[in-house]
């Protein structure tokens, strides 16, 4: 397996889960809930998107042979 590249996946891998988490905390926040509504259903889609792009970067990773987990 080519090191490398298996590190730079899990990088990428851990910053995107890091930005997740910020923005699912975010959508907690009162500062969410006063966003017009525009704003807030392209936060859910942005969410939504990043959630599976997670997934998909950690499917890649245990193809790899390695477990990836996102939780905090």
């Amino acid at each position: 397996m080519d090191r490398t590249f298996y590190d730079r996946l899990l990088v990428e891998a851990q910053e995107l889960a890091t930005k997740t988490n910020a923005l699912n905390d975010f959508m907690r926040t009162q500062n969410f809930v006063d966003l017009d509504r525009q704003n807030k259903d392209l936060l859910y889609s942005q969410s939504r998107l990043m959630n599976e792009y997670l997934q998909v970067l950690g499917q890649r990773l245990e193809i790899l042979g390695e477990k990836f987990s996102f939780k905090d």
